[in-house]
């Protein structure tokens, strides 16, 4: 399971709850990773949530720019250990999310000590040329993937289904619990088919 986040976004930090209250349920293995995204599409999504006029270039960079340094603040946390990477990953977002505070640099490495960082190895990799490549990676895997929106979730290896399932949006719990367990898979069949005019969920795709 690969999850497509904005690092610092609402509905994403919602989404990764859900997953890891989801894996600790399930009595399947499920193995499964946050990927950081970052395209103009998501970019402007942030700006409509924010009632932010598309055309107000000024906060477009600003946004941008916020949402990549704190993809590659996770993918350094990450480099120690992916554990490390998810807690500092949910302590960055519930510092944005549930105390409202901007993401700034001051937040980053307060973050960093919090999620008890070796915090000069991570100032050291959240600006490297390392970093900055797997973050590319990442991007890369996404556009193959097809995804081009977060939270957007991409399901392989589902039991009696030999392809892969993404669904956009997929920030409800009962809603995963439903695709991983196989509760949506007639839905999937039929979209594999293209047999049905009409299916109960469109956001959802076969890749």
């Amino acid at each position: 399971m690969y999850l497509f986040i904005n690092p610092i976004g609402g509905d994403c930090y919602h989404s990764e709850q859900n997953i890891l209250r989801l894996v600790d349920q399930l009595d399947e293995d499920v193995r499964f990773s946050f990927i950081p995204l970052l395209n103009l599409q998501t970019v402007s999504s942030v700006m409509r949530r924010k009632n932010i006029p598309l055309n107000d270039l000024q906060a477009r960079n600003q946004i941008f720019n916020n949402i990549y340094q704190a993809s590659l603040d996770y993918k350094a946390a990450s480099f120690q250990g992916k554990r490390c990477g998810r807690n500092y990953l949910l302590k960055l977002q519930e510092q944005i999310v549930d105390f409202e505070n901007e993401y700034s640099e001051d937040i980053a490495q307060k973050v960093a000590h919090a999620s008890n960082l070796d915090c000069a190895m991570f100032s050291d990799d959240r600006h490297s040329s390392f970093t900055i490549n797997s973050f590319k990676q990442d991007q890369k895997m996404a556009a193959e993937m097809n995804v081009h929106e977060h939270p957007t979730v991409v399901v392989y290896n589902l039991d009696g289904v030999d392809y892969g399932v993404s669904f956009t949006g997929c920030d409800s719990y009962e809603l995963l619990k439903q695709l991983c367990t196989g509760q949506l898979n007639e839905d999937i069949v039929l979209k594999h088919k293209a047999s049905a005019k009409k299916h109960h969920y469109t956001s959802l795709h076969i890749l």
